[in-house]
């Protein structure tokens, strides 16, 4: 295979397999997979993909494989995508669920943001010290306005995570941001990084986090015996 050809189908990887099942002509999540399978399939996913997204799509070879190598998000699985989706609306929650006292509040936010974002909620220090007080009081009023269901605040934790993840890639590049809101199956109107609640150093910092290799374990110092 020429490199010039392992780099088109580099890309057509990079923009092709992390879109929704939904943005790829509505296909069954079966075809879809056979589709992304074959260069037939993935010839057609293309087309589609540039008529609808000609910003996002245009031949690029050299721009798509340096962001993948710099946005390694651009080739999560939809499980990975959503869970970080989910983490970042829990931690732009944070303010208001670290002031919530009362049993019955608590115990709906945990339930409603599942006990691992709720624990995140609480820990992650975003700001530093005390969020805004304009964070505190849009966390309280998203709060209010689900009126203790709890699947309608999941739903709203996870549409502020879209906008924080959307802010972040519109910084980069707006282009970026494009790609990503078609990972969403619908996505907020960009751009978003005005709309976010989190500091701009939050997003990068959670990814290099997560994308960071593990430390390497030391080997026991071998023990030396005095003859």
């Amino acid at each position: 295979m020429s490199a010039e050809r392992a780099i088109r189908r580099f890309q057509a990887r990079t923009v092709l397999d992390g879109l929704h099942p939904a943005r790829c002509l509505a296909l069954p999540a079966p075809l879809l997979e056979r589709a992304r399978g074959s260069a037939l399939g993935r010839r057609q996913l293309a087309r589609a993909a540039l008529r609808a997204q000609p910003r996002v799509f245009a031949p690029d070879q050299e721009r798509w494989a340096a962001w993948a190598d710099e946005e390694p998000w651009l080739l999560w699985p939809q499980a990975e995508l959503d869970a970080f989706t989910r983490e970042l609306g829990a931690i732009a929650l944070g303010p208001v669920v670290r002031v919530t006292v009362e049993r019955a509040d608590v115990l709906f936010l945990r339930e409603a943001l599942g006990l691992e974002h709720w624990r995140r909620a609480q820990s992650a220090d975003a700001w530093r010290g005390p969020a805004p007080e304009a964070v505190r009081n849009m966390g309280r009023a998203l709060v209010q306005r689900c009126e203790r269901d709890a699947a309608a605040l999941r739903e709203a934790v996870y549409e502020r995570g879209k906008i924080e993840f959307l802010g972040h890639a519109g910084r980069r590049d707006p282009r970026l941001a494009e790609r990503l809101a078609l990972a969403y199956a619908s996505a907020p109107a960009l751009p978003c990084a005005k709309e976010a609640w989190l500091p701009a150093a939050t997003v990068p910092a959670l990814l290099a986090a997560l994308l960071a290799p593990p430390p390497d374990v030391e080997a026991p110092a071998e023990q030396g015996y005095a003859e």
